[in-house]
């Protein structure tokens, strides 16, 4: 594909989303085109996952499938075009954000990796990451429930709900930190204000250097 993807990786509650759309606003001010996609977006396949996660919680493999052909979807029928056309895509969640969720949940590393080469790699990663227990209390005030599928309910961490979420989201990060190793790393336990001057920043350079 032509043109750029740019992806902002990490758990439910790192920031991800809010930083995407802002990260949206700074380029569309900037003067570039931008189209977005993420997990769970694609109109073919986001009903299906979110049956999925409701009913078929211990099929991680079959839910892991499901989430790239969701990705691909959206690549081949939406942001194929218009990246072509020169317009910036904005991933609010992307392959290594798959691939963290995935290892948490013991899918293996080299499967992953041979299953997402049908999708784009990313111009750009930026992995977001946090203090786990703020990352919950963002989580809480947002839906005022944690997802038992997200909270590692379903590979048996913990019985207690808290501190499962806890473990997961821990092994969760680690992973995420060990794939974008040679990537960029975001502290989004700062106030908001700052960091997203600090990906307006990081994402206006590297663009400029193209």
């Amino acid at each position: 594909m032509e043109g750029k993807i740019i992806a902002l990786e990490g758990s439910e509650g790192s920031g991800r989303t809010i930083h995407a759309n802002a990260l949206k606003t700074f380029l569309e001010e900037e003067g570039y085109g931008v189209v977005t996609l993420g997990l769970g977006l694609s109109k073919l396949m986001g009903e299906p996952i979110s049956k999925k996660k409701r009913d078929i919680v211990f099929q991680r493999r079959t839910l892991f499938l499901s989430y790239v052909t969701d990705l691909a979807d959206q690549l081949e029928n939406v942001i194929k075009p218009m990246v072509k056309s020169g317009f910036i895509a904005l991933a609010d969640g992307y392959t290594s954000t798959l691939m963290a969720w995935g290892l948490a949940r013991g899918l293996e590393e080299s499967w992953m990796r041979d299953t997402l080469n049908v999708l784009p790699k990313p111009y750009l990663s930026l992995g977001l990451v946090s203090n786990s227990a703020e990352i919950i209390r963002r989580i809480l005030r947002k839906k005022g429930n944690l997802d038992p599928l997200s909270s590692g309910i379903d590979i048996c961490i913990n019985e207690d709900l808290f501190s499962s979420y806890i473990q997961y989201l821990d092994t969760f990060q680690e992973n995420l930190r060990r794939l974008l190793q040679d990537g960029i790393l975001i502290d989004t336990g700062r106030t908001y204000e700052v960091v997203k001057d600090e990906i307006a920043k990081i994402v206006g350079e590297r663009i400029e250097e193209t």
